[in-house]
């Protein structure tokens, strides 16, 4: 029976083992990366430590001992942060509240210049980035890259690493002293962070705090709420690349599927929500990629990381339903509605599965919907969202509002001779939505990369091939909803998003320093990750839960809850 829920210079280096590619714009890089095998256990826990928990810290690694910790509340809440200027060069058709990002139907129809410049000082850079998609062509048949070189007008070499593998290979490059003339990272997301930029990337506080950054008038148009994750000890250390709501986790599904099977994409409790990934699940087709262990949490009404009441925190892997939302996601596995091959698939492989159809739901964030469009998506691909509900029923549970910065650029502690240069460049590369410089950075050349649908520019193949050089992680400006040739899909993404952004939880920690979580979160979010992948896997029972947040609070989580503590009384002044 048919079960019916209703909606609501230039070439590609292979480096060694670990799966990373370099993308060198000229003929050869200066640059020796020196790549270890990436350890697979602590992959798997860090991935769970980032995603599934996010109330703990960055990902195990090297040893930081010995930097000092570099970090002041009160210094960090010093900082003049840079003047926020918004970009007015575009009118947009729907105008987003409460957070919700703005969205447009069509590109403008004469995106003018922005710049009447090449960037930089002409010299080549080097950068180090992530990725979440399949390293590009190399020189000899990548249109683009040979592009974008003339119109930058030096070369630029790009090392390309998968997000599952970066803090690895980023904690590699900087034990070797082996970082670019800019690198990125994530807030938070490294042990000794603000110790290790003190001694490896430029203090950039002259050149962008206040009206400063009006020099860099795309670096302006970043909003302030960004800025505050690129401050540590008392300097902006970065340029964030900006997300707000677009961080923000959804349970996509594969809506034209769906409905051709005559079911709907709203859910109204865990049960259904259960039920639905049943009759989705048969045969060589699965409901899910992963355990949507975020999504189930979000029902569960388990606060974002962190919850904080009268100045004292506690983790959210402490609430009480943490139990019931373990069981769920177990549950879904020991039912067989999760692909076999979750734990150790990357990133592009699982879209690979949901675009041909071998799993129909997936969790990720809002800023994957138009990258989907960059897969051999069949005719008719649709995707919606579901909204979750609370799991026990009785109306629509509250997301967690993602981190408004996704990432940072920092400039190499060598390359400081050069940082207003190097801020030129990513002033650049954050060229606003509507501008000629954003329609060549994200969809290349005329009739090469992109045909013209009215005034929308349609990928095609080469162009969603050859594009994928991750510049939208070094330079960004604020995220406008679009999607090319399809503005029903705008819409579609703007309505779920005015669905959940209003009333999604903010994580209270996030523009806090705690040394601790810097130094050991990862190592004791790992432990914890484990113990969770092992229940969800039905290797342990849902009550080992209780003993690994104990363990994780007595090696340094009450002590994370101590420092967020002080540091929000010294943010209070």
């Amino acid at each position: 029976m048919t079960r019916c829920y209703r909606s609501l210079r230039l070439k590609v280096i292979d480096n060694m083992n670990d799966g990373s590619q370099t993308i060198v714009m000229s003929k050869e890089s200066s640059m020796g990366w020196q790549h270890g095998q990436l350890d697979r256990r602590r992959l798997l826990q860090g991935t769970l430590a980032l995603g599934g928990l996010a109330a703990v810290g960055g990902l195990a690694g090297c040893s930081n001992e010995g930097r000092g910790d570099g970090g002041s509340q009160v210094a960090d809440e010093a900082v003049a942060l840079p003047t926020h200027v918004p970009w007015s060069g575009v009118t947009t058709d729907l105008v987003g509240q409460d957070g919700v990002s703005d969205a447009v139907f069509a590109y403008p129809a004469e995106p003018v210049s922005a710049t009447d410049r090449q960037p930089g000082d002409g010299r080549d850079v080097e950068a180090f980035s992530m990725t979440t998609f399949p390293a590009p062509p190399g020189p000899q048949s990548n249109e683009f890259l040979q592009a974008l070189n003339e119109r930058l007008g030096f070369a630029l070499s790009v090392s390309l690493v998968p997000t599952g593998d970066f803090s690895a290979r980023f904690q590699t490059a900087v034990a070797g002293d082996q970082l670019p003339d800019l690198f990125t990272f994530f807030p938070k997301g490294e042990p000794g962070l603000p110790g290790m930029l003190q001694e490896r990337a430029v203090d950039l506080t002259q050149l962008l705090s206040g009206d400063a950054v009006t020099r860099f008038p795309f670096l302006a148009n970043v909003p302030t709420e960004s800025w505050r994750s690129a401050v540590y000890g008392g300097k902006i250390y970065g340029i964030p690349i900006p997300r707000g709501p677009q961080s923000s986790i959804v349970l996509y599904g594969r809506e034209d599927v769906l409905s051709d099977e005559g079911v709907g994409m709203t859910v109204a409790s865990a049960a259904e929500l259960h039920d639905l990934c049943r009759d989705l699940s048969g045969g060589n087709r699965w409901a899910l990629d992963k355990t949507p262990i975020r999504v189930l949490r979000q029902m569960f009404e388990i606060p974002n990381g962190w919850s904080e009441e009268g100045g004292a925190f506690t983790s959210a892997l402490e609430h009480e339903r943490q139990l019931d939302a373990l069981e769920a996601g177990r549950a879904l596995v020991a039912d067989g509605l999760v692909h076999p091959d979750a734990l150790v698939a990357p990133n592009p492989q699982r879209k690979t599965w949901f675009v041909s159809g071998t799993v129909l739901l997936m969790e990720d964030t809002f800023s994957a919907w138009p990258g989907f469009h960059t897969y051999e998506i069949p005719a008719g691909f649709l995707l919606g969202a579901i909204v979750p509900p609370l799991a026990d029923g009785g109306g629509q549970a509250p997301i967690w509002l993602g981190s408004p910065t996704h990432n940072i650029t920092a400039v190499g502690k060598r390359a400081e001779d050069r940082a207003e240069s190097l801020l030129e460049v990513l002033d650049y590369l954050a060229a606003p939505f509507g501008t000629a410089e954003h329609l060549f950075k994200n969809y290349g050349l005329p009739g090469v990369h992109h045909t013209l649908q009215g005034s929308d520019p349609i990928l095609t193949e080469q162009g969603k091939s050859e594009l994928q050089l991750a510049l939208r992680y070094l330079g960004e400006g604020p995220w406008v909803t679009y999607q090319a040739g399809s503005p029903e899909i705008a819409r579609s993404q703007f309505e779920a998003q005015s669905a959940t952004v209003p009333t999604a939880v903010r994580n209270p920690s996030l523009t806090l320093f705690s040394e601790t979580e810097s130094r050991k979160g990862g190592q004791i979010g790992g432990d914890i990750a484990s113990v969770e992948n092992d229940i969800l896997l039905g290797r342990r029972p849902v009550t080992d839960w209780t003993a690994a947040v104990e363990a994780w609070k007595r090696d340094g989580g009450d002590q994370i809850a101590d420092e967020f503590a002080e540091a929000l009384a010294l943010s209070a002044g």
